[in-house]
């Protein structure tokens, strides 16, 4: 879990990024700046808020000098228009601010616009729509954090969260061995995962299969027969199955009708479009 002190770091190191301190533009307005103002985050688009966590440390950060005021919550459906939050204070401070925060909602907001899609798209299926590691430096938990006011579930948030043994694990050791390793040294909290790419290698774990067994990349043709081949197996009937590798908003459907457990989607947090949001500023 991220705590506020350290969404506070990040956000600080921003605004020295971008020399709030030294807005020459605002500058220019003289003693204006220091005018009261009103400023009103809105959206521009359909969406899923996330970051209140960032409202929260914005709010903390500039306690006296500015009144931060939400008006939605993680998760909270967003349409045209609606107000996300408002801040009183100088205006020179809310102009200088503005660019950073919609910068953090705008990003989270769009990762949780996403997922909510991907989670729509296989209903009614029991199916959940889990993010991977495929996160932004420094960002991981915050993106995650957005996974989940989505509606999505989070499938490792370091190496630490579980044993997954992944096609370039299986280089340096044979699946079979390196399974058995597992199964006999991990912690008891800890679920075994085996990544599978082929049906050989199914048919060889299934004769003492892991938790979960994550089907990767497997042909639209392939995987039907796979998820059935597991099923069917007489040891594998408390096995979980994962399903990854190029998931789509047009693919989800079908593979979860397929009665799969898990679909991961590296897109949620490696290349989610940002939420369209603006910012309108009025005198006091």
């Amino acid at each position: 879990m991220i705590h506020l002190t350290e969404i506070m770091h990040f956000i600080s190191s921003e605004l020295e990024i971008d020399a709030v301190n030294d807005d020459v533009t605002v500058r220019l307005l003289g003693l204006n700046q220091n005018l009261p103002a009103k400023a009103t985050l809105m959206a521009r688009e359909k969406g899923v808020f996330a970051g209140s966590l960032i409202v929260k440390a914005f709010s903390i950060l500039f306690e006296g000098n500015l009144k931060i005021t939400p008006k939605v919550r993680d998760g909270e459906s967003l349409v045209p228009g609606q107000a996300i939050l408002s801040l009183e204070g100088k205006a020179g401070d809310c102009l200088s601010l503005e660019r950073t925060l919609i910068n953090y909602l705008s990003y989270l907001s769009g990762i949780a616009t996403l997922t909510q899609k991907f989670v729509k798209a296989v209903e009614p299926n029991p199916t959940q729509i889990l993010a991977t590691r495929k996160t932004l430096p420094g960002l991981r938990s915050l993106q995650l954090q957005a996974v989940i006011s989505g509606g999505g579930k989070v499938h490792r948030r370091s190496l630490s969260d579980g044993i997954l043994i992944k096609e370039n694990h299986q280089i340096f050791c044979a699946p079979l061995e390196v399974l058995k390793r597992s199964k006999k040294d991990r912690s008891p909290l800890h679920r075994v995962e085996i990544e599978v790419q082929s049906f050989d290698l199914l048919d060889a774990i299934l004769t003492d299969p892991p938790e979960v067994i994550m089907l990767d990349n497997f042909s639209e043709q392939d995987l039907p027969l796979a998820v059935q081949k597991i099923r069917q197996h007489p040891k594998a009937q408390f096995c979980r199955i994962e399903v990854s590798g190029g998931m789509t908003l047009e693919k989800v459907s079908k593979v979860a009708a397929l009665g799969v457990d898990y679909i991961s989607v590296g897109q949620l947090t490696h290349s989610s479009p940002s939420l369209n949001m603006s910012m309108d500023l009025e005198k006091l």
